[in-house]
């Protein structure tokens, strides 16, 4: 699976708090949508927020949407 065939979704509790959709820009391939503005975002930054996530105890949930059109595999 490639960056362009999700979005990564991120909640706290049952409230989604930000969202990391593929920008298809080669410097900021990523953009995070938080509270309505847009910033442009780099694969370390993006994996700096969601590996914390990853651990028992988190307050954020993470979750892997597939976009229309990826493909799987």
């Amino acid at each position: 699976m490639k960056c362009s065939d999700c979005t990564i979704e991120q909640y706290r509790g049952s409230k989604l708090v930000r969202s990391f959709v593929p920008s298809g820009d080669p410097k900021f391939p990523w953009h995070m949508h938080a509270n309505g503005k847009v910033y442009p975002r780099t694969h370390g930054w993006v994996l700096s927020k969601v590996l914390p996530t990853l651990v028992d105890g988190s307050t954020v949930t993470t979750k892997v949407v597939p976009n229309a059109g990826g493909s799987a595999g």
